[in-house]
């Protein structure tokens, strides 16, 4: 610090040092001598000059620009003020002692405490920072130095509160209203966060109630999904998740289970938003419904297109819950209510299919499942999962090796037209083998092997198997 009466001593003062001018040494601010001044200033790298005298000096153009240009602050006291306080009192601000640290730690907490409640979290980072006297900013991902504050919502880190690494007493300010700020910031968007979400849950339950309905009850609850503002009278893309497992849990902890399904479902909802269009969800079941609504006619490529992008958000949630096993299926496009429960139901067979070719944690359009669509439809209802069961129940009974054997023999003689010889050609088996494991299989079902309905329904059980 340097107490300057004439604007020549500049070129005398310590290197580096604040120039305070005395008001004798303010008075030849508003001339040229100050742009002499503030060469000499720069010379001895003197980063700022303070003006007194309670006058406000006004600067030549020159010295203004010069100034600027240079990096050099020129300030001015207000009122009356006693140079040689002042003095001290920079002094001790500039040394980042343990009093100045809290005065600022202070400042910073307060202007934390009065951010509006629904202002930016950039704002409220901007004041804070301004009080403590260090920038603090916000960060997507975690910085691999410097001290940060992360930012838990929803028990997953979504960014980070940071700032310049400081020394001495000031880093340790700097730590405390990182902590503060991070935390100001988590509430204010979770607070965000519940108020979006409220009326997303009641349109949720709106259209869970609408799946689950008998066909008498969904003309009131279309019309309460319309109120809510769901598009339901466009075109539907239905997208349905099962969590079919998690790694770590073997005893399928429900709570966690359920846990994580809800994880999920914010985190693919959010995800989707982002990549644009209307996406909406329900609940079926144990399983999560999402529904991309189209205005108008999306085309038949609408499905594979939905499924591209459902494997997009798959691998962004993923970090979320890495222990999960997901099972994806998409319908088809279809349009109104009828249509959205006919692309749900094709959901729910893709994911039929998806668990039959074992593909986890991707999703399987009902269009690319490779397997007839009727067939797939049929098998997705729980009644004829019941009756598949019911049927080939005595043939599972015998188990191992001998019930596969004879489950396999009965849906490959079914499939050749109920011809021994083709039967024993394609397994390659003597024509009486396969005569004698036939007598027994109708034998064990108790099934007319001359009633086509029969015949029919087995050899729907037996494709349909393969699909369980």
């Amino acid at each position: 610090m340097a107490l300057i009466e004439d604007l020549d001593e500049l070129e005398r003062v310590e290197a580096g040092a604040i120039a305070l001018l005395t008001p004798a040494g303010s008075a030849a601010a508003g001339t040229y001598r100050l742009d002499v001044a503030l060469r000499l200033a720069r010379s001895r790298g003197v980063p700022a000059l303070v003006l007194s005298g309670g006058t406000p000096a006004e600067l030549t153009p020159t010295a203004a620009v010069t100034a600027a240009r240079w990096g050099i602050g020129i300030l001015e006291t207000v009122g009356d003020v006693d140079l040689a306080e002042l003095s001290v009192a920079i002094a001790r601000e500039l040394s980042g002692g343990a009093d100045v640290a809290l005065v600022r730690a202070h400042a910073a907490l307060r202007a934390v405490r009065a951010h509006p409640p629904g202002g930016q979290p950039e704002g409220l980072l901007e004041r804070a920072g301004a009080a403590l006297g260090v920038p603090l900013g916000l960060s997507d991902t975690e910085p691999a130095d410097g001290p940060s504050a992360p930012l838990a919502i929803d028990d997953h880190v979504e960014g980070w509160v940071t700032g310049p690494r400081q020394s001495g007493d000031l880093a340790l300010a700097l730590d405390i209203v990182l902590s503060v700020a991070a935390a100001a910031v988590q509430d204010a968007a979770i607070r965000q966060r519940r108020g979006e979400e409220l009326p997303i849950q009641t349109r949720s339950e709106a259209l869970t109630e609408l799946l689950a309905a008998p066909p008498q009850g969904r003309v009131a609850l279309a019309r309460r999904a319309r109120s809510l503002g769901v598009p339901i009278d466009g075109w539907h893309v239905a997208v349905r998740l099962e969590l079919e497992a998690v790694a770590d849990d073997r005893d399928g902890d429900p709570l966690k289970i359920d846990a994580l399904q809800r994880s999920l479902s914010r985190a693919a909802l959010q995800a989707l938003r982002a990549t644009g269009g209307s996406w909406h969800a329900a609940r079926g079941g144990s399983a999560l419904i999402l529904l991309r609504i189209f205005r108008d006619d999306p085309g038949i490529a609408a499905a594979g297109r939905v499924a591209a992008t459902m494997d997009e958000t798959l691998v962004r949630v993923r970090p979320r819950m890495p222990s999960a096993l997901v099972r994806c299926g998409v319908g088809s496009a279809h349009a109104g209510v009828n249509g959205l429960l006919s692309s749900v139901a094709e959901a729910k067979a893709a994911v039929t299919a998806a668990r039959t070719l074992g593909r986890v944690n991707t999703a399987v359009p009902f269009d690319g499942a490779g397997l007839r669509r009727t067939l797939i439809e049929w098998y997705a209802s729980d009644t004829a999962r019941e009756a598949v069961t019911t049927l080939l129940a005595p043939l599972d009974r015998i188990g191992g090796t001998r019930g596969e054997r004879l489950i396999q023999t009965l849906q490959v003689y079914l499939e050749h037209r109920g011809s021994a010889t083709r039967t024993a050609e394609a397994l390659n088996l003597h024509r009486n083998a396969v005569s004698y494991r036939i007598n027994k299989i109708f034998e064990l079902l108790e099934v007319d092997p001359d009633n086509p309905d029969d015949l029919l329904l087995l050899q729907l059980a037996c494709r349909a198997r393969g699909l369980a």
